[in-house]
């Protein structure tokens, strides 16, 4: 058994020590089985990739939708950190202004995301 076999293995123990179940399912990219950890997440113990696993095209679209919510969200989160470091270089009130233009852009972005979410979650079998 090579080096690599074994690390995989320690890691699927102690991902079965810590209370995740292995699934029959395999990993796509390296045919490892899959792991659901106790929040829920599916996980491949070898090349690390998570995994939202559906049984229906209604379940798919659910989690498409909320995966690109969330990456929308990091994105906003991101371009708010960019502007603050333009905030500190800002020299006019010009600067000031576009810059806070830009930060209520992106607080109406989240607010649309926030509410397409409530909604989503007031409505589970609606997609």
């Amino acid at each position: 058994m090579s080096e690599e076999e074994k690390a995989v293995l320690a890691k699927m123990a102690s991902l079965l020590k810590s209370g995740a179940t292995m699934l029959d399912k395999l990993c796509p990219y390296c045919s490892v089985p899959l792991f659901r950890l106790k929040s829920g997440e599916v996980v491949c113990p070898k090349c690390g990739q998570r995994f939202v696993i559906v049984s229906s095209d209604e379940e798919e679209v659910r989690a498409r939708s909320a995966l690109a919510l969330r990456s929308l969200e990091q994105t906003v989160v991101e371009r708010m950190e960019l502007l603050r470091d333009e905030l500190a270089r800002a020299s006019s009130p010009a600067d000031v202004y576009e810059v806070g233009k830009a930060v209520m852009i992106l607080l109406q972005i989240l607010e649309t995301a926030y509410r397409v979410k409530t909604l989503a979650e007031s409505h589970p079998g609606k997609s």
